[in-house]
């Protein structure tokens, strides 16, 4: 009869304590996401009743701003807008789609950005820029109205 040296059980314990570590390393990534963009929604038709947000002076072509609205039921959230020209606004959720952060207009390269987990949103159409965020933002109906910039805010979006 042959002898295997048993391993010592403190051998055991630190390598099952090293594989385990490492697997959930592994299982954690760098946040960032592998998976391709989906494309940006689709802009709905106002419908409903629109709220003004700001003036459009306040928004200047070419900038991003986030402003307080409320959704029919009277609750309160805010709206993420972008100006790419004289006569369009784009409106946005401010909420991530990762898990659910409120995002703010202020970045370094001009994207939405959520400071929770560093999910970037393109503000031309609410796409995911940069992870962990793997859906785009859900849209408004927005427009310019008597020098105003109008919203549709929905339950839905």
């Amino acid at each position: 009869m042959t002898d295997f040296a048993r391993p010592a059980r403190r051998t055991f314990m630190c390598a099952s304590a090293a594989i385990g570590s490492a697997a959930l390393l592994t299982a954690c990534g760098n946040g960032e996401s592998a998976v391709e963009t989906p494309e940006a929604n689709s802009i709905p038709e106002p419908s409903g009743e629109g709220q003004v947000l700001m003036p459009i002076s306040d928004l200047p072509v070419g900038s991003r701003a986030s402003a307080p609205a409320t959704y029919p039921d009277g609750s309160a959230t805010a709206v993420m807008v972008f100006r790419p020209d004289e006569k369009t606004v784009l409106a946005y959720s401010n909420k991530c789609t990762h898990q659910g952060c409120a995002l703010t207009p202020k970045s370094q390269d001009e994207n939405f950005y959520c400071a929770c987990h560093g999910s970037k949103f393109a503000p031309k159409d609410g796409t995911v820029v940069a992870g962990p965020a793997k859906a785009a933002l859900p849209r408004y109906a927005a427009e310019i109205k008597d020098k105003n910039i109008v919203v549709y805010v929905t339950a839905d979006a």
